[in-house]
């Protein structure tokens, strides 16, 4: 990249950037048989249905995570086949159905969690610490600009 570009060219180099991220970043796009697309989606299911064995409403899932009712069930169904994931009736309400990991799906989430972790550690030891810190810096400008769009 040099000095003088306008702001076409930094898009453009900008968008050719973010596509070979992307290629990158997902050709690795399975760990046991899950996809990225489903450790994210168990991931925020972990982190909003509260304490382990506790769970949360589908709809509310699908709300939280800005998708269709048919890309929540999509998954559910997906996840339950495989015993990451289970329904169970609210103990307040049995009318309602709450979503929530199983051992299983907890144990898979923190195996995997480690290894990202692990992954970003070789990063930051290769970027060093001040170039880390800046694209932390920019990646969190990056996303506030895009919630706000």
């Amino acid at each position: 990249m040099s000095i003088g570009m306008d702001t076409t060219q930094l898009a453009q180099e900008m968008a050719n950037t973010l596509v070979q991220l992307n290629r990158i970043t997902w050709q690795h796009d399975s760990f046991k048989g899950l996809k990225g697309s489903e450790f994210i989606f168990m991931g925020s299911l972990a982190a909003l249905a509260g304490q382990p064995g506790e769970g949360i409403k589908a709809s509310e899932l699908g709300k939280a995570l800005s998708v269709t009712g048919a890309a929540i069930t999509h998954n559910l169904n997906s996840l339950e086949n495989a015993g990451y994931v289970e329904r169970v009736s609210d103990p307040n309400d049995r009318r309602i159905v709450l979503v929530r990991l199983t051992d299983a799906g907890q144990s898979i989430l923190q195996e995997a969690n480690g290894i990202f972790l692990a992954y970003l550690q070789e990063l930051i030891e290769y970027l060093g610490k001040e170039d880390s810190t800046e694209l932390i810096r920019l990646l969190s400008l990056t996303t506030g600009f895009l919630k706000d769009r």
